[in-house]
C-alpha cells in the first residue's frame, strides 16, 4: 500500500514545538542532536543504523528503517512527497509495480465509460425511447472535459470541446463527482446520482437524443464523470 509521509525535518520541528511550547525553544532543541550510543535491534537482533538523540529521543532515518525492514521508501519528485510502499522490497527508487497499477486504473476507467452508456440506455428502454449510439466526437469531447476534473458546468468550454472534436449540434450534459467509489462502482454511482436529480434525469431521457459520449477521469481524491447526449435538432450556441 502506498502512503505519503510528512517530511522528516518538519516532523522534528513540530515535535519540538509541541514539547517546548515555542518556536525558539523548538529550534534550540532541534539543534541539540547527538549520535546515539543505544543499541537498536530488529526482531531481537542488533542492526547497524545511524541514529541521533534529540531532546531525549532516538531518531533514525526513515530510509534506513525501510532498508532494514525491507519496505520501499523513496522521494517522489512529482508530488514532492516521501512515499512508503509496504508491498515492495527496498530500493530507494519508485516501485516498478506503479506503472501496471496506472495502466490497470486507466483500463478500469475505460470500462466505466461503457458501463455508463449501457445503464443510460437501460433507462431509456424503460421509457420506450430509442437507444443512444456511441458518437466518437462526443466520447472524445466528454473525456477531454472529464480530465479537467471540473465538478461544475462550464457551458462554453463544453460546447467548444464538442465542436473541436467534430460534433456540430447541441447536446445535454451531466457531471458526477464521486468520492471513494471503487472502480466497479463508478458507473452505477454516477448514474444513480443522476437518477435522483430531476434535471439530470431529464437529460438522460431526452426524446430528441440520439448519440452519447462519456468521459471518466480521476485524481487521488475523486472521480469525475461527464455525460454528453447529442440532439441533432438543437444548435450549439458557440458554433
Amino acid at each position: 500500500m502506498k502512503k505519503a509521509a510528512m517530511p522528516l525535518l518538519a516532523g522534528l520541528i513540530l515535535g519540538a514545538v509541541l514539547a517546548t511550547g515555542s518556536f525558539a525553544n523548538a529550534a534550540e532543541a532541534f539543534l541539540k542532536a547527538y549520535p546515539s550510543t543505544h543499541v537498536i535491534c530488529l526482531d531481537g537482533k542488533k542492526i547497524e543504523v545511524e541514529a541521533y538523540v534529540i531532546n531525549g529521543s532516538n531518531y533514525v532515518r526513515l530510509r534506513d528503517i525501510g532498508e532494514a525492514m525491507d519496505f520501499n521508501v523513496y522521494w517522489d519528485d512529482t508530488d514532492r512527497t516521501v512515499q512508503i510502499d509496504s508491498d515492495a522490497a527496498y530500493t530507494g527508487q519508485p516501485s516498478t509495480n506503479t506503472v501496471p497499477a496506472v495502466e490497470d486504473s486507466l483500463s478500469d476507467l475505460g470500462s466505466a465509460r461503457y458501463e455508463i452508456i449501457d445503464l443510460v440506455n437501460q433507462i431509456r428502454r424503460k421509457h420506450g425511447l430509442q437507444e443512444l449510439t456511441v458518437n466518437q466526437a462526443l466520447m472524445d469531447a466528454a473525456q477531454e472535459r472529464a480530465e479537467t476534473l471540473y465538478t461544475y458546468h462550464r457551458n462554453q468550454e463544453d460546447c467548444e470541446a464538442a465542436l473541436a472534436h467534430g460534433y456540430p449540434h447541441g447536446f445535454g450534459a451531466n457531471i458526477a463527482a464521486l468520492m471513494g467509489s471503487a472502480a466497479d462502482e463508478i458507473a452505477q454511482d454516477a448514474v444513480s446520482g443522476w437518477i435522483n436529480s430531476p434535471g439530470h434525469y431529464q437529460t438522460m431521457i431526452d426524446p430528441g437524443g440520439d448519440t452519447i459520449g462519456v468521459g471518466v477521469a480521476e485524481d487521488r481524491y475523486k472521480t469525475v464523470c461527464y455525460l454528453f447526449i447529442g440532439n441533432p435538432m438543437t444548435h450549439n450556441p458557440y458554433e
